[in-house]
């Protein structure tokens, strides 16, 4: 008997929601209307929805496909935008969407912030997001109002980060469903929400602007990026960099006077540079930095006169695979404890790790990984967190791109 329902998980940077394979009319079940849907493309070519093999043919193949997870239904529910910062008379907010084509009743499910306590608030009987719809609960009207009667226990998000969870409870249909949405700190009015990537996976992002109740807009890029990485240099090992842009109209002090910290950038392989204080940085428009482990190796390369340079010292960045962040300075939580807020991840690979991505296949350029090329993005104003945004070719660290 094939199960009714499997957990569905989505976590941040890897998060994917797209239905059961089979499922070809979009509503997250495969049942009579897809074999219909099959029959009605039989012998079509490589256009066709119900080429499920993707072998330019509706076929045979395709049928074994579509009977393969006969009966099976995904939740199509995802956890798409959310407020976690908002003060004064605003308020925090959650928006569900519905991906599938057909109507989803959610009363009586279950939204929390606490995974050892899921039924903090119950959505309202007779709840239903229709086909690609989406549902709003904002903290004031509901998961925080106490005359709602759905209100188990108060929370809000908070602004320092932590995860929003949606439960199915006892839900006929779609039972034991748990859904896991994490996201980091962030700034007042500042949004998160679901960016698909060329992987077909899902970041859950700093958005531009909020859109409750609507399609996401492009996530907020910079105003300081990532515009090239070497992180395996051919010879020596030490001629490492990380390369720095600012493409705002503004120059970007990176600083907080506030705060009195400066922005760091980190990797998860041990580097860590936090910006000088005596005096703060400040980039100009337009203008390059680079980030570097050894000075002296870096004249390897062909670096313009007056690029600044700033150094790391101890750690590397990982030859295979790794992950780097700009973070600048969030809140300070009740237990004296600083929150940092990133102002951009890159994710990055050597092309080597199939396993780690969809359909087993490592879209990062491999001639980045020792060949004597660097890692650079395509267009700066893009998405950074994504291989399609980034090719190999010769290092050229401080030089202005076209």
């Amino acid at each position: 008997m094939v199960p009714r329902i499997a957990i569905l998980l989505l976590l941040c940077l890897t998060a994917s929601a797209e239905g059961p394979s089979g499922d070809l009319n979009g509503d997250y079940r495969v049942d009579l209307a897809d074999l219909t849907l099959l029959g009605d493309q039989w012998l079509a070519g490589p256009e066709a929805i119900a080429d499920l093999n993707q072998d330019g043919q509706v076929d045979g193949f395709d049928l074994v496909v579509l009977a393969d997870h006969w009966g099976q239904r995904d939740c199509p529910i995802v956890i798409n935008e959310l407020l976690a910062h908002a003060h004064a008379e605003a308020s925090d907010w959650i928006e569900l969407h519905n991906l599938s084509s057909a109507p989803v009743p959610l009363g009586g499910w279950f939204l929390s912030d606490n995974k050892k306590d899921l039924r903090r608030y119950q959505i309202a009987a007779g709840t239903v997001i229709e086909p690609y719809g989406y549902l709003l609960l904002y903290e004031t009207i509901h998961f925080g109002n106490s005359l709602d009667p759905g209100l188990r226990k108060a929370f809000a998000f908070t602004e320092h980060g932590e995860t929003a969870y949606l439960s199915s409870g006892d839900d006929p249909v779609f039972a034991d469903v748990l859904i896991e949405q994490p996201f980091g700190p962030s700034d007042t009015g500042d949004p998160f929400g679901r960016h698909r990537t060329s992987l077909g996976t899902y970041d859950f992002v700093t958005m531009s602007v909020p859109t409750p109740g609507a399609a996401n807009r492009y996530p907020r890029i910079g105003p300081l990026v990532i515009r090239e990485i070497m992180y395996h240099p051919a010879g020596n090992a030490d001629a490492e960099y990380i390369e720095l842009a600012n493409i705002s109209d503004l120059p970007v002090t990176l600083f907080d006077p506030e705060a009195q910290e400066p922005w760091q950038i980190m990797s998860d392989s041990g580097v860590s540079v936090a910006f000088p204080t005596h005096p703060p940085v400040t980039v100009r428009t337009g203008e390059i930095v680079l980030l570097v482990r050894d000075p002296v190796a870096l004249k390897f390369y062909d670096v313009p006169a007056g690029v600044r340079i700033f150094t790391w010292g101890s750690g590397k960045l990982d030859n295979g695979s790794g992950s780097l962040q700009i973070l600048r300075p969030g809140d300070v939580d009740e237990w004296g404890l600083r929150h940092w807020i990133e102002v951009e991840r890159v994710n990055y690979s050597d092309g080597s790790h199939g396993r780690d991505f969809p359909r087993g296949l490592d879209p990062w350029p491999v001639q980045a990984d020792g060949f004597g090329f660097s890692l650079t993005r395509i267009l700066p104003g893009r998405y950074g967190n994504d291989p399609n945004n980034w090719q190999a070719t010769l290092p050229t660290p401080g030089t202005a791109h076209p």
